[in-house]
């Protein structure tokens, strides 16, 4: 199998934004939007495949266990969704209810010796057959339900004796537009009473195959269908039949031999023709490509160049005629080639759908739709909520801070609490700010560090000391590319990739093997292609540039990802998944959304800040429950927020102060809408509060405000989102 790129076309809307406003002017919003599409989501939630299964001959799914299909079906189903589960493809298995007699009621039990070809009269046929096409009618409903829900579904088709018979008919019968004929790859029809002599069914198998010249029981009794259409390149049918079958090839062999060859399929002895069936058309489904991720998320800065090479599954025999067409919503400054190179310039902030096609042009097939969520960011914009504290670098380039200040952590010269923003110094060229509620650091667009605050433990990375009510800069010949503080620890990634952490390290979280306490910043490991890093309560995480996600520190709650709940000294994979976009650390819990758009969190959940709709604490990612797509997430002491692709906000976790911005009182097991008509950018979680940048360019915040890291000039909690003065 190959991997190559992706495409498809989904509806938007441009989210409004409807807010309480805090007083006093705002500088001009950035030129920004956020699009929503509704469908993506049901993108991902089709199966790549439908298997459409009905069972015949007595044969009923067994009473635990299973697909939900008779033995006969079942071995081609099971071989069928193993290979797919190996090729990456979902498989929906859906099964016709067909009651159909068994095999020797087309015959005199008693008279098990007289010769197949003889021993089935027209009533006992006719009364066998009864059932079929109702059963037709039922298959045709489903496939033209999953045609409106899941059009880009691919179909297949087994059935075993009357259910083989059943879709002999549904192939011979479909409308052109019921399903559309190129989503159906093909059909398995294990000993088809119907089958026609000479057929053109190209593929024709047992153990030994019946010959091509015979005919099946029905025919030559009843009125049946005509033969099934005759194979394609992208359309093939697999007819199963063993000779002297009572069902697909009567011959002179006596009845009980019959009986024998039409129930010999669901033995050992008779398995491998099914599953020589069924690894037939798994290869002809995997002639049409496939986007992988069906959903894809990226984050881009605007003004940098971006190539993003989008991927399909296909087989090695087809990627040469894989083509991308119709790209809708594409951000400005970029475009999609029909080589699936998504490339340029982005010019302006916000989130598009962008939605396209794929399809194959040798052979040439159906197309599938593929989403590619595009979140650009402004490189000199940022909201950072720490334990009582939250700051922003605005549109300007100035850095404003509020809240708590008894380390001086505001950064402007004082320990006053704030309740409104204040201005950190004169300097109008900051390009990030990370709070973590004692200590404040940001970065500067000639790419300096700068920290303040707290620095008992040297999280201020000058050297252990008094705090600093204003900004100290960080190893002076180092350029930094990102940083994120927590209360007593600090990490950054300098511009060449290196990771780097100091201050507090009891539990490892510095991640340099030791436990002792850093007053400045030493290295994490030798890796050079470190992408994020994100300081939790006592364990950090971080992401490389392959996607992998590592974690180190505290671990008694699993937050590092790892079964054992010893403490790691040094960066642990968390898992063996390459799919991660980024990375969020509470206290003590961790979050991360994947290349895909799915939220995974992992660690302590008292209040359910894992949003999986328990209470129990993880020691590895589970998923977030819902079907968004999203974007960005971040974790606070006890709760979760995050931002989907149609700029929707939502949190979960603990509501003691009102920081899941909404009404509701108390924990919420899973993700819960942020009660807002505003479209978000992203959103910061504090201890007990939140912040958001707003895709108007405007910030707010919501929950506990005892020190007014709101910033609404109160300090009265707030339960819902409020623009910052």
């Amino acid at each position: 199998m190959l991997a190559l790129a992706t495409a498809t076309v989904v509806s938007v809307s441009l989210a409004a934004t409807v807010l309480q406003s805090g007083a006093g002017p705002r500088p001009a919003a950035p030129d920004r939007v956020v699009l929503g599409a509704a469908t993506a989501a049901a993108v991902e939630g089709c199966a790549d495949v439908l298997l459409l299964g009905a069972d015949g001959a007595g044969e009923r799914p067994a009473a635990s266990g299973g697909l939900g299909f008779g033995p006969t079906v079942s071995a081609v189903v099971e071989a069928y969704t193993a290979l797919a589960a190996e090729g990456g493809r979902s498989v929906e298995a859906r099964r016709v209810n067909l009651t159909a007699p068994r095999a020797v009621a087309l015959v005199e039990s008693r008279d098990t010796s007289t010769p197949a070809r003889d021993a089935v009269e027209r009533p006992r046929a006719r009364s066998w057959r009864s059932g079929v096409n109702a059963g037709v009618r039922e298959a045709e409903e489903t496939l033209e339900q999953a045609a409106l829900t899941c059009p880009d579904q691919q179909v297949v088709l087994v059935g075993y004796a009357q259910g083989a018979a059943l879709m002999h008919r549904v192939l011979v019968r479909r409308p052109s537009d019921q399903p559309d004929p190129s989503r159906l790859v093909g059909a398995v029809l294990v000993s088809d009473p119907e089958r026609l002599a000479d057929s053109v069914v190209g593929r024709l198998v047992g153990s030994p195959a019946a010959s091509r010249s015979s005919v099946g029981v029905l025919p030559p009794l009843l009125r049946t269908a005509p033969d099934v259409p005759a194979d394609t390149e992208t359309f093939q049918v697999w007819q199963v039949c063993n000779q002297g079958d009572l069902l697909c090839n009567p011959r002179r062999t006596s009845v009980r031999e019959g009986l024998k060859a039409s129930r010999s399929y669901r033995r050992p002895e008779g398995s491998g023709v099914l599953a020589e069936a069924a690894d037939g058309l798994w290869r002809q489904t995997v002639l049409v490509p496939v986007p992988r991720p069906r959903v894809r998320v990226e984050s881009v800065r605007s003004g940098q160049p971006v190539e993003v090479r989008l991927e399909v599954d296909v087989a090695d025999e087809a990627a040469e005629g894989v083509v991308w067409q119709d790209g809708a919503q594409v951000p400005p400054g970029l475009t999609l080639d029909s080589t699936g190179l998504l490339a340029g310039t982005p010019t302006r902030v916000g989130t598009w759908n962008l939605t396209y096609r794929v399809r194959n042009t040798s052979p040439t097939t159906q197309s599938v739709t593929g989403v590619v969520v595009v979140t650009v960011r402004s490189g000199t914009e940022s909201v950072s909520a720490g334990g009582q504290t939250s700051c922003e670098v605005r549109g300007d380039g100035s850095l404003a801070c509020w809240g708590a200040n008894g380390h001086g952590q505001l950064g402007d010269g004082s320990r006053e609490r704030r309740t409104s923003p204040v201005r950190v110094g004169r300097a109008t060229d900051w390009e990030s700010v990370s709070t973590g509620g004692s200590t404040t650091c940001g970065i500067r667009t000639d790419q300096t560090l700068w920290c303040w605050g707290l620095n008992n433990y040297g999280q201020l990375g000058i050297g252990r000391g008094p705090a600093r009510s204003r900004p100290s800069q960080v190893s002076d010949s180092a350029a930094w590319s990102s940083v994120s503080t927590s209360w007593f620890h600090t990490c950054g990634i300098r511009v060449n990739g290196t990771l780097w952490c100091w201050g507090l390290n009891n539990a490892g979280e510095l991640g340099d093997g030791t436990t002792q306490v850093r007053g400045r910043p030493v290295r994490v490991g030798e890796a050079r292609d470190w992408t994020s890093v994100t300081a939790g309560g006592f364990h950090t995480c971080a992401t490389r540039a392959d996607a992998t996600a590592w974690c180190w520190g505290q671990n008694a709650f699993g937050q590092v990802g790892n079964k054992d709940p010893v403490i790691r000294t040094n960066p642990q994979p968390v898992g063996t998944a390459r799919s991660w976009l980024q990375l969020t650390a509470g206290w003590a819990h961790t979050c991360g959304v994947t290349t895909s758009g799915e939220a995974r969190c992992w660690g302590f959940n008292a209040h359910g800040q894992l949003g999986d709709g328990s209470r129990r604490a993880r020691r590895a990612p589970e998923r977030v429950s819902g079907d968004q797509i999203w974007t960005s997430l971040s974790t606070g002491d006890a709760s979760t927020c995050g931002v989907d692709n149609t700029g929707t906000a939502y949190c979960w976790g603990s509501n003691r102060y009102g920081q899941l911005g909404a009404t509701d009182a108390g924990d919420t097991l899973e993700p819960g809408l942020v009660t807002s008509g505003a479209a978000w950018s992203s959103l910061e979680v504090g201890w007990f509060h939140a912040c958001g940048a707003l895709a108007s360019g405007a910030s707010a915040c919501w929950g506990n405000n005892e020190a007014g890291q709101v910033g609404n000039g109160t300090t009265a909690d707030q339960p819902l989102p409020e623009e910052v003065q």
